[in-house]
């Protein structure tokens, strides 16, 4: 099907990513009737499990009867359904439940917030869903923090409300119990961190998180073998639109503080540490001053009546501090995510819905009407496998990776992005191999290849409409994935090679699972120039290739 020409900007928005005035040329043809869903999902295993997470929910007065106590409940509403029809095990928010701790808003300023918050997610207890929080800025007071673990005693690991499998609770001290807290739920370890005034009225948000780094450390570096582990707070290491964050009033404070912890999460094998604060979905790698230690940020979009616009130019290129290399964004939209542990494995998928209104910054005073979630982006991490950063312009061959007998590489491609963030940055993939051992039918070990689907880049103020009304598709670049395994197995014709797994379960040929090109199958080893669609296998290594333009789970098998 041949791109349509010419294109205005919406036509641009509506394709993938990376089609049109970027990369019209990777191919105009669909691989196959078996091409890729408009929204994958990713294949999971029977012992596969999910939680959710969602953001601030702040809101003004409660003009249409859904969004009462400073609460965006209209949100918490769609939020809740969303998790209740995704059979989550529990709901993580990272802070600011409220916009201010007593309902003035709505003329009633003797009535306390927070405990309308708790009862906004009682339709997750009832549904067997645990939901854990954090304090942000809008409930950073004394009486706040004396409050949280009343209206939310699952932090202390006590009381009624479910706990959504979650066991092994801890806290630094008995004055930040269940304010900081950790939690373990199957093979995840949770951290939860406050910064913000302590219950005896002591404590500066700039330094309350030097005094839990002990503990920080204790929690990350005491898991289990085959642990993952994830740090939640409320304000960020590195933020786009506020300058204050997680070590003070900007990035440049408290620089040895800040040192230890990306030490912590690099050395610990952190695989994110997840935030709010600044109301837009955004993706980055924070590298300590020295270069040393890094961790993926997430600032986890919108879920407010406030939708903010990033700093120009970016903020960690106006103060000093740790570096950023921006990964993704996605501005002004309604956004949760849903992340899925498969083991070793672990995937998040990142949904949005319009505001209701033209795509902008929105500032909104009732709830808008469910237009629907749209899949977005989905990236992952693995406790097995190894981690690439590939700027713009770089080859994916770096990408290389083993597994007790299986080498897994990219032979050939390059990173062709041109999107920018809203500051202008060029924006890198980080790119994430993980494994599960051979099964009935597998020639290698399966190979889990996340982070080859173009850079989401949503933020142009001239787009119109309410956006996103789509799914993204998961395409990518152009690259060549090269896959051994037990020679023994290996044929010389294409009813062998590599294979993926289907959202089904299915095997199906790698190469029909495309965006684009055509099937065409080689005798021999590859050669620089074969098409999207191309696959092989080279009998005198017994290696199997092919041209993909997506990741996925893969494996070599017969009778593809």
């Amino acid at each position: 099907m041949p791109v349509p020409s010419p294109m205005d900007r919406r036509t641009v928005l509506r394709l993938p990513i990376g089609v049109g005035a970027i990369g019209a040329g990777a191919g105009a043809f669909a691989a196959s009737a078996s091409a890729a869903p408009a929204a994958p999902t990713v294949p999971v295993s029977d012992e596969a499990w999910t939680f959710g997470l969602m953001c601030d929910t702040q809101w003004g007065a409660d003009a249409d009867g859904e969004n009462p106590g400073s609460i965006a409940g209209g949100l918490q509403r769609l939020i809740d359904e969303r998790m209740i029809e995704q059979g989550v095990a529990f709901l993580i928010q990272v802070g600011d439940n409220v916009d201010v701790e007593d309902d003035r808003y709505n003329d009633r300023p003797d009535v306390r917030t927070l405990p309308i918050k708790g009862e906004l997610v009682q339709p997750l207890y009832d549904a067997g869903i645990g939901f854990y929080t954090l304090r942000g800025n809008h409930e950073s007071s004394q009486t706040a923090a004396q409050e949280l673990p009343q209206v939310f005693p699952q932090h202390l690991g006590e009381g009624e409300n479910p706990l959504g499998g979650a066991t092994d609770f801890s806290s630094p001290s008995d004055l930040l119990a269940g304010l900081s807290y950790s939690f373990d739920v199957k093979n995840v370890r949770i951290i939860m961190l406050d910064q913000f005034t302590r219950p005896d009225g002591s404590g500066s948000t700039g330094d309350n998180i030097l005094d839990q780094l002990d503990w920080i450390e204790e929690r990350v570096m005491s898991r289990g073998e085959g642990m993952h582990c994830i740090i939640a707070a409320h304000k960020n290491l590195v933020g786009g639109n506020h300058v204050d964050c997680l070590f003070g009033s900007d990035p440049s404070d408290n620089p040895d503080g800040v040192d230890r912890f990306l030490r912590i999460c690099d050395e610990g094998g952190v695989a994110f540490v997840w935030g709010g604060h600044d109301h837009h979905h955004k993706r980055s790698v924070i590298t300590s001053a020295d270069g040393r230690h890094s961790v993926e940020q997430l600032i986890a979009g919108s879920d407010s009546s406030k939708f903010y616009t990033p700093d120009r130019p970016a903020i960690a290129d106006t103060y000093g501090g740790p570096s950023e290399t921006v990964l993704a964004e996605e501005l002004w939209t309604l956004t949760h995510y849903v992340i899925t542990v498969d083991g070793p494995n672990l995937s998040v998928d990142f949904f949005s819905m319009s505001t209701g209104v033209d795509y902008g910054p929105a500032s909104l005073s009732a709830t808008p009407p469910e237009t629907g979630w749209s899949w977005r982006e989905s990236w992952g991490t693995s406790l097995n496998g190894a981690s690439f950063v590939v700027a713009p312009g770089e080859q994916y061959t770096a990408v290389t990776d083993e597994f007790e007998g299986s080498t897994a590489s990219i032979i050939d491609g390059t990173n062709t992005s041109e999107l920018t963030d809203y500051a202008g940055r060029v924006m890198s993939r980080r790119i994430v191999t993980g494994w599960e051992p051979a099964q009935a039918g597998d020639a290698s070990h399966r190979l889990h290849l996340r982070g080859m689907h173009h850079n989401i880049a949503l933020h142009d103020e001239e787009l119109t409409g309410q956006l996103p009304d789509q799914d993204e598709t998961g395409q990518g670049d152009r690259f060549v994935l090269e896959l051994t395994g037990d020679a023994r197995t290996f044929r010389a014709d294409g009813s062998y090679g590599l294979a993926q797994r289907t959202d089904s379960g299915r095997w199906v040929n790698a190469v029909d699972r495309n965006h684009a090109g055509t099937k065409e199958f080689v005798k021999g080893a590859y050669r620089e120039g074969h098409e999207v669609g191309t696959y092989g296998v080279d009998p005198r290594t017994k290696k199997a290739w092919a041209v993909l333009d997506h990741g996925g789970v893969f494996a070599l098998r017969r009778g593809i």
